[in-house]
């Protein structure tokens, strides 16, 4: 359940960045180049995970586990860089700001996967690893479509980003 619940972490931010911010900013005048450009760069820390499985073999917190420090530190850095979009006056005329922002975002959120790919390799008996991966990757969908059409009704109703980065900090909250 934990593992599922960490993936539905990873989908929530990843549906609002790919689907919401995206038809936010073309909807607040930003082009369909520039919208591109933002999700395509916001994307590239997946290329990351290359480096944090061998660090995470590496370097280990014994007292609290050998994945647990890594997925904690991610999941509280991933509400940090919320909280780093929140302080953008105007998301759509500093998009420069937002890119790093989210970078840095998915840069934590790569680390949080390969920590819970590694913990469910850990816990989980090999003949249950492949079920769990379709359940932990169902999840991510289900957060991925679910946090994009959720934060864009927030927008909508309320006609406020924030209101959506507030609401993503506090589920991610919830399941760390």
């Amino acid at each position: 359940t934990i593992l599922c619940a960490l993936y539905l972490a990873q989908g929530i931010p990843w549906g609002f960045m790919d689907i919401t911010l995206v038809n936010y900013l073309i909807d607040k005048g930003t082009s369909v180049g520039e919208a591109a450009g933002v999700a395509a760069f916001i994307l590239l820390p997946s290329a990351f995970k290359l480096v944090w499985a061998p660090l995470m073999d590496t370097v280990t917190l014994r007292k609290m586990g050998r994945r647990r420090p890594w997925i904690i530190a991610a999941q509280l850095m991933m509400g940090v860089t919320l909280i780093g979009v929140l302080m953008i006056p105007d998301i759509t005329a500093d998009l420069t700001m937002l890119k790093w922002m989210f970078f840095l975002h998915n840069v934590f959120a790569s680390m949080q996967d390969v920590a819970t790919d590694a913990l469910a390799v850990d816990l989980l008996p090999a003949e249950e690893q492949g079920r769990a991966n379709g359940m932990m990757w169902g999840s991510k969908l289900v957060g991925y479509g679910g946090g994009g059409y959720l934060f864009a009704q927030m927008i909508e109703y309320s006609g406020s980003i924030q209101l959506a980065v507030y609401a993503q900090m506090a589920l991610l909250g919830c399941i760390m």
